[in-house]
């Protein structure tokens, strides 16, 4: 899926908005996730967004939903086997030197409906065939 940044008034987060129809899961128009140029972390939400701890909104959205979790050690990744299913969200448009460039790889959404900008780190929905497979898990007290 091909998606455009617009900017988001007052903040550097960024909607990402399908630029392509992309049946039956988006149409063109519509938003499928938050990116922050920044830190260039991207989420369903923007609420969810994992910004990096050197970014100037760190603590602001994710780090406050995800803080208690971490990956689970040694699992296998289901993400890797072909029968598994992601839509890729790429960059539409090129931006100056230095900037995104088309086609440039922002995140991924599961079939679950969930995103992140890493494959590996996407928080699947319990009822997903992924869920508990490779999900973050909660950190032991």
């Amino acid at each position: 899926m091909k998606v455009v940044r617009e900017d988001l008034h007052g903040t550097q987060v960024q909607r990402l908005v399908a630029s392509e129809s992309h049946p039956p899961d988006y149409v063109e128009g519509e938003v499928v996730g938050y990116y922050c140029a920044e830190c260039r972390q991207t989420d369903e939400t923007r609420d969810q967004i994992w910004h990096e701890k050197t970014c100037s909104l760190a603590g602001q959205h994710g780090r406050e939903h995800y803080d208690g979790l971490e990956p689970a050690p040694d699992d296998p990744a289901p993400e890797l086997d072909p029968d598994t299913e992601f839509i890729v969200i790429e960059s539409a448009e090129t931006e100056g030197r230095g900037g995104l460039c088309e086609g440039e790889v922002l995140g991924f959404v599961c079939t679950c409906g969930n995103a992140d900008e890493d494959l590996f780190e996407i928080v699947h929905d319990e009822t997903c065939a992924l869920a508990g497979v490779h999900d973050r898990v909660a950190a032991s007290d």
